[in-house]
């Protein structure tokens, strides 16, 4: 009898050691970042002007505001806007008259971002952009807002970490707006804060 409850108490003795022996893992690793993005920089527009386009300036600085959710695969989910002036016209003393012209977006795309290699991305997106006309002449201004519907942006983009959280690159982007049927391209300076 009490080699039984000897060999019950080994049994139970060496069980409840053994349950011990797995380390319980103490490192939380968080597999879903969020991520936000302030760039800025130069934008071209390719001039497609029929009226003006001699006079026409098309160089300007831009700034990107971005969104992103990046779970632990290589694709990244987000939302995307900014401000671009995309063109200005000056005429001076034609017909005795001067005049200018100028539109600007504000884009708000859904992107989608894949990472390629280290620390290089692709990013697409489409979606919505409201567009402002100014014109201005013969003593008057005329204002016009328009909401474009068919937009899209590719981008290439080199992100490299200074830290956990911060991250500081370049991007290469195409902006197309289809309402207007125009096109720029921007060269920013990015810095990222990774949550």
């Amino acid at each position: 009898m009490i080699k039984k409850y000897i060999i019950l108490i080994l049994i139970i003795f060496f069980g409840v050691f053994s349950g011990y022996s797995q380390k319980v893992d103490s490192l939380i690793v968080k597999r879903n970042h969020y991520s936000f993005t302030i760039g800025g920089g130069w934008t071209h527009y390719i001039n497609s002007l029929e009226i003006g386009k001699k006079d026409a300036r098309i160089n300007f600085a831009g700034i990107s505001l971005k969104f992103f959710w990046e779970p632990e695969h290589r694709l990244s989910l987000g939302l995307e806007t900014g401000f671009y002036q995309i063109y200005k016209v000056k005429i001076n003393d034609y017909m005795n008259v001067t005049g200018q012209a100028g539109m600007s977006a504000i884009p708000l795309l859904l992107t989608v971002r894949m990472r390629i290699v280290d620390h290089f991305h692709l990013s697409v997106g489409a979606g919505l952009a409201m567009m402002f006309n100014k014109v201005s002449g013969m003593g008057q201004n005329i204002n016009s807002t328009i909401l474009s519907l068919s937009n899209y942006q590719f981008s290439g983009s080199y992100i490299y970490p200074l830290h956990k959280h911060w991250l500081v690159g370049g991007e290469f982007k195409v902006l197309d707006f289809g309402k207007a049927d125009d096109w720029i391209y921007s060269v920013q300076a990015i810095c990222t804060i990774r949550l």
